[in-house]
C-alpha cells in the first residue's frame, strides 16, 4: 500500500470494521492503522486504538467510517488533522465529494467509496469516485482498496445507479 502509509479510521462500525478486517487480512501492518472509535471492540493486535478523534498526528488518509448523520459532528475534530497531505475518504452514503471538500478544504483530495461487506473478505466491488487527487494520489487510493475487492472508478452521477 504505498502513498498511505498510515490511515486513520474514524469510527469502526460494520463497513470500517469490515474494511480494516480485510486490509490486515491482506497483510496490511497493523501498526500503520489507527482507530478512532469510543465504541470499537477489541481490535487485533498492533492497531492503535483510540477513544477519540486525536487532537493531532499525521495521517497520509482519514477514512471516515461513521453513519452520515454524523458528520457535523466530526468535522470539527478531523478537520485539523486534513492538511494538504492528506486525503479523506470517505463511506458515507449519501456525502458528495463537493461536501467533503466544502467540509475540508485543505485536504488534499477526497474520494467516495461505495464498498460491501465483502471487503472484509477481500471480495467486495466498490465504486469509487475522487476529487482533487493528483496522479500519485489516483494511484494510492487504488492500492488502497485493491485488497478489498475490485475498485472501479466511475463518475459521481453514477453512485445512485451503484446503490
Amino acid at each position: 500500500m504505498s502513498g498511505f502509509d498510515r490511515l486513520l479510521l474514524v469510527g469502526c462500525g460494520n463497513m470500517a470494521g469490515a474494511m480494516l478486517q480485510g486490509w490486515l487480512a491482506s497483510g496490511l501492518e497493523p501498526h500503520r492503522l489507527t482507530v478512532a472509535d469510543p465504541a470499537s471492540r477489541d481490535l487485533p493486535a498492533g492497531v492503535v486504538k483510540l477513544d477519540a478523534v486525536p487532537s493531532q498526528g499525521e495521517f497520509d488518509a482519514i477514512l471516515l467510517g461513521v453513519k452520515p448523520q454524523l458528520l457535523g459532528e466530526i468535522v470539527p475534530q478531523v478537520e485539523a488533522l486534513a492538511g494538504p497531505h492528506t486525503a479523506v475518504i470517505s463511506v458515507l452514503a449519501g456525502v458528495e465529494l463537493g461536501v467533503l471538500e466544502e467540509r475540508f478544504p485543505r485536504a488534499k483530495g477526497w474520494v467516495r467509496v461505495m464498498p460491501n461487506l465483502a471487503v472484509a473478505l477481500g471480495k467486495s466491488p466498490l465504486a469509487v469516485a475522487e476529487q482533487g487527487l493528483d496522479d500519485a494520489g489516483r494511484d494510492a487510493a487504488f492500492a488502497l482498496l485493491v485488497p478489498l475487492g475490485a475498485p472501479e472508478w466511475i463518475d459521481e452521477v453514477h453512485f445512485d445507479l451503484i446503490t
